[in-house]
């Protein structure tokens, strides 16, 4: 990550927010101070509900009562108090 100082941020502003929009990252730092960062927005990506029913329709069919069961057993659900 690239360090700047608040003058050459706002001198040439447009020339870094350039670079930070191809994915470059900036530290502000005033006197030896980092006190800001200049980086890229993380887009959303997002997908079509094909997409995401392509995705799903090969998983396998949850047991409801088979996964219930399956938790049971390995979680114990009886309450005790130590006196």
């Amino acid at each position: 990550m690239s360090e700047i100082t608040p003058s050459e941020l706002r001198n040439d502003s447009s020339r870094i927010l350039s670079r930070v929009e191809r994915g470059e990252r900036f530290t502000v730092v005033r006197g030896n101070t980092p006190t800001a960062e200049v980086i890229p927005v993380q887009r959303r990506q997002y997908q079509t509900r094909a997409e995401i029913a392509e995705a799903v329709a090969n998983l396998p069919v949850v047991d409801a009562a088979r996964l219930r069961a399956d938790i049971d057993a390995l979680v114990d659900s009886d309450v005790t108090f130590d006196e």
